[in-house]
């Protein structure tokens, strides 16, 4: 599945939608921050350089997606996804 596959799944799916790069990367920086104490390496990639990567793709409409192994065998996944989208063609959620 591509991530902006996303685009074509009921809207009340969407956590939040942004309108300016630093919300979202600011978003994407609190969601980890969530769930940091429970990853098994949690400066694996360093945050700051993860938004570095962010604040670079997501304004060419590229999505952003970061997933992590947790302690206990979880994994978590958080993405953002780009609307228009450079590799999709589905129309945006209202």
């Amino acid at each position: 599945m591509r991530t902006g596959d996303w685009l074509a799944k009921p809207a009340s799916r969407i956590a939040g939608a942004f309108h300016e790069v630093e919300d979202a990367a600011g978003w994407l920086a609190r969601e980890l921050g969530k769930v940091r104490a429970s990853l098994i390496r949690p400066e694996r990639i360093p945050l700051e350089e993860r938004l570095v990567n962010a604040r670079d793709a997501l304004p060419r409409g590229v999505d952003v997606q970061w997933g992590e192994w947790l302690k206990g065998g979880r994994f978590v996944s958080l993405g953002l996804i780009c609307c228009p989208n450079r590799h999709v063609s589905h129309p945006c959620p209202s």
